[in-house]
């Protein structure tokens, strides 16, 4: 089940912070069979090369219509001839994209879809929506993670929110996701199931540092149906914090696996350890633990 075990690449940001590539990484640990990489927003990535690459094609996007960026987004994949107002720009991004072959990326950031924002958020979310497709035409993803409403929430606005977002850019196919983080897991799968979206699901989000819950595992588990799920995280908890390399902990891995395989989920399966210097041999011992208990 776990040969396919992907990873978040915020585990590199200690790396990237000391001067690594965020391309060679992302080389790396594809020819280690690490093929599904969620790209994630954050001081980091922007601090990066690759960071810099996306501030400037976030401010090239205003000179493309939306049609015209779903098809450079496209060739630049498929390899074929792709005019473009910004040719220096759009040539890095198709050397990156020769570097990605074989990968399946998708994209993440925070926003406090759980508040009322109203309109204002809408171009943000369109230029999320952008990047994760030129990151992946083929299957484009963008994942929201809302950590900082923690004030008690409006269903009504949260899921208004996420119904608005989903029309935006109707023309991109693409999975529209959000991650259960400071709420139960319960209610943020409730929240996307009423607005149509995906859940990506950590339930090491839902452990408090003594080891109580936000919502009982058994809760989560027979509210879901895996149709309704488009990625699982998997890092470890104890009471000294989230560790680096998955282990024993609070988070019972093996009935997370019992569960995925009894709702025959299809869905990818990400690693989000703790950052450190050695990420790779972090995630390749990650991965034989999880191997060895199915």
């Amino acid at each position: 089940m776990f040969e396919k075990l992907g990873i978040v690449t915020n585990i590199w940001s200690v790396e990237i912070q000391n001067g690594a590539n965020f391309d060679a990484l992302m080389v790396a640990f594809g020819e280690n069979g690490f093929r599904d990489m969620e790209v994630r927003e954050g001081d980091y990535l922007r601090d990066s090369a690759f960071g810099t690459v996306i501030s400037q094609l976030e401010l090239a996007m205003p000179d493309y219509s939306d049609a015209e960026w779903k098809t450079l987004s496209e060739a630049m994949w498929n390899g074929k001839p792709h005019p473009t107002k910004h040719p220096a720009l759009f040539e890095e991004v198709a050397a990156f994209t020769r570097k990605a072959t074989g990968l399946t990326l998708s994209y993440a950031m925070s926003h406090p879809w759980l508040s009322d924002l109203g309109e204002t958020d809408t171009q943000q979310i369109i230029t999320a929506k952008k990047l994760a497709y030129l990151l992946c035409p083929r299957r484009a993803r963008l994942r929201l993670v809302d950590l900082d409403t923690e004030d008690e929430i409006d269903e009504t606005v949260a899921v208004a929110n996420l119904q608005r977002y989903q029309t935006l850019l109707p023309d991109y196919p693409m999975i529209f996701a959000v991650e259960n983080a400071r709420q139960s897991a319960v209610l943020i799968l409730k929240l996307a199931i009423a607005a149509g979206a995906k859940l990506t699901y950590d339930e090491t989000n839902t452990y408090r540092a003594d080891g109580t819950t936000l919502n009982s595992p058994a809760a989560f588990w027979s509210a879901v149906n895996t149709s309704h799920l488009t990625s699982v995280h998997f890092k470890q908890k104890t009471e000294d914090g989230v560790l680096s390399e998955v282990g024993d902990g609070f988070v019972d891995f093996r009935a997370i696996a019992e569960h995925l395989r009894k709702g025959n989920y299809t869905g990818d399966f990400l690693l989000e350890n703790t950052p450190t210097s050695h990420s790779l041999a972090d995630a390749l011992r990650s991965r034989e633990y999880l191997s060895g208990l199915v």
